[in-house]
C-alpha cells in the first residue's frame, strides 16, 4: 500500500509519481490490552451494549470460535510470498459458494512484510463478511489485520437492531475508535484504506462503503463490461480539499502534464506524514486536520440488478495501479463465460500486476491481495446465494457481506 511516502502510479500511463519524505521515528510495542469478556460465548448475539470498551485478541478468538467460521491471513515477509491464514470452525468454506483468497507480500525494503490483511467470516445469523485490508505505514501490517479482524465483530453487534447501511457505518466509527483505545501509539502514523460491500441474499439490497484510495468496480461478466465505478477519496477532490482546509491539514497538489493530479496531506509545518488519501482508518495524527474515518456509503443495488452476471472488483494501488477496471472485468468474465478456472485467473492478475510494477520501478513492487467468492456451478440456478461472482482484489481493505438464504418469519 502506499499510503505514506510510496511512488504513486497510474494505471495505463505508466506514470509513477514520487513523493521522498522522512516520517518522525516511533516507539514500536505491543498496545496493552485488558481482556472484558471472560468467558462469554456469542450463541446468542452480540450487542452494541455487549461491546466491550477495549477488545483484545482474546475477545476475538472467543467470537470467531462462535461463529461459524472464520479465517483471517498473517503477515509474510519474504517478496512474492503468499500470506499463512489462521482458521476457527470452517473457516473459509462456504457450502454452496467458491471462495478463493491470495494475498502476496511485494518486493520493498528488506524485512517489510505484507501490510495487506484479509479475513472471511461466516455468522451464526447467516451473514458472510469477506474483508481485505491495505494497511501503510511504519505499523500498516498491524493496523490492517485489527481491521480485518474487529470489523466484522463490530458489524455483528449493530446488523440485527440497526440494519446493514447503519451496521456498516458504525462499524468503521467504532473500529476507529477501537484503533485510538487499543493501538494509540502505533496508530498515530500508521493506517489503512477500506472498501466494503453489504449485500442481502436476493440482492434486493445492496451497499458499498469505503475510506480512502481504495475503489470498487462493478462489471457484467457476460459482457465483461464495467457497470459501476466508485470514486476515490483524494485531497484534490473539491469537497475533500474543502473539509480539510477547514480542519487547517497543509494539502500539496501537483498536476503533470499527462493531466494527473497527485495530492499529499501534511501536519502544519512539518513535512510529515504526507498521506495519500484524505479518508482512511488509524492515521491519528491527521484526525484532528481532517482526515476522517467516517465512509462514504452508496446504493448500488440497480447497478448490480442491472447486469445478467453481476460481478464486484475491489481494490487498492496494489492492484489498480497495473491494471485497469475494464482489464480485470475483461479478464475474468472471458474465464467465467468459457467456463475456465477463475481462480487461476486471480493468480495471472497477481503476477501481472507484479510484473508491471517490476518493469516499471524496477526495485518495488507493492503487495496484492485477490479474493473470489461465487456459487458453486449449478448452485445459482438452485437459488444458493445471490446470482453473480464477487471478487476482491489487490491491496484495499474490502469488506464484503452476503446473507445465507434460510427460512424467514
Amino acid at each position: 500500500m502506499q499510503g505514506l511516502l510510496r511512488p504513486v502510479c497510474c494505471a495505463g500511463k505508466g506514470a509513477f509519481r514520487t513523493w521522498s519524505v522522512q516520517a518522525p521515528c516511533r516507539l514500536a510495542r505491543m498496545p496493552a490490552q485488558s481482556h472484558l469478556l471472560g468467558r462469554r460465548t456469542f450463541s446468542q448475539g452480540l450487542t452494541p451494549e455487549g461491546l466491550p470498551q477495549r477488545i483484545t485478541n482474546k475477545d476475538l478468538d472467543a467470537w470467531a470460535k462462535d461463529v461459524r467460521g472464520h479465517a483471517y491471513s498473517r503477515a509474510s515477509v519474504e517478496p512474492y510470498t503468499i500470506s499463512p491464514v489462521r482458521h476457527f470452525g470452517q473457516g473459509a468454506e462456504l457450502p454452496g459458494w467458491s471462495a478463493h483468497f491470495l494475498s502476496t507480500s511485494g518486493l520493498k525494503t528488506s524485512g517489510v512484510p505484507n501490510q495487506d490483511s484479509y479475513s472471511f467470516t461466516t455468522l451464526q445469523c447467516g451473514w458472510i463478511l469477506c474483508i481485505a485490508c491495505d494497511g501503510h505505514g511504519e505499523h500498516g501490517e498491524i493496523i490492517a489485520e485489527r481491521v480485518s479482524r474487529v470489523l466484522p465483530l463490530i458489524f455483528s453487534a449493530y446488523v440485527a437492531s440497526q440494519g446493514a447501511e447503519e451496521a456498516l457505518r458504525q462499524a468503521f466509527m467504532v473500529a476507529q475508535t477501537d484503533l485510538e483505545r487499543s493501538f494509540g501509539p502505533m496508530q498515530v502514523y500508521s493506517g489503512a484504506t477500506v472498501i466494503m460491500c453489504c449485500m442481502r441474499d436476493n440482492a434486493d439490497a445492496i451497499w458499498c462503503a469505503h475510506v480512502g484510495d481504495s475503489r470498487l468496480v462493478m462489471g457484467d461478466l457476460e459482457t465483461g463490461q464495467p457497470v459501476y465505478c466508485s470514486t476515490e477519496h483524494k485531497a484534490h477532490d473539491a469537497e475533500e480539499y474543502k473539509r480539510l482546509e477547514a480542519a487547517g491539514a497543509h494539502v500539496i497538489q501537483k498536476r503533470y502534464d499527462d493531466g494527473e493530479v497527485v495530492s499529499r496531506i501534511f501536519i502544519p509545518k512539518t513535512g510529515v506524514p504526507g498521506l495519500a488519501m484524505s479518508r482512511s482508518m488509524g492515521d491519528g495524527c491527521l484526525k484532528r486536520y481532517g482526515v476522517t474515518a467516517e465512509p462514504d456509503i452508496f446504493d448500488i443495488t440497480d447497478s448490480w440488478q442491472s447486469c445478467t452476471s453481476p460481478g464486484v472488483i475491489m481494490g487498492s494501488d496494489g492492484l489498480w495501479d497495473t491494471v485497469s477496471p475494464e482489464e480485470a472485468v475483461s479478464t475474468l468474465s472471458a474465464r467465467y463465460r468459457s467456463k475456465r478456472d477463475v481462480k487461476a485467473g486471480l493468480e495471472n492478475l497477481t503476477r501481472r500486476s507484479q510484473r508491471r510494477w517490476i518493469e516499471a520501478e524496477g526495485d518495488y513492487c507493492d503487495d496484492v491481495t485477490v479474493a473470489f467468492v461465487a456459487p458453486e456451478a449449478g448452485q445459482q440456478e438452485a437459488g444458493v446465494g445471490s446470482k453473480g461472482v464477487l471478487l476482491l482484489s489487490g491491496g484495499a481493505c474490502i469488506f464484503l457481506v452476503i446473507e445465507h438464504n434460510r427460512n424467514r418469519s
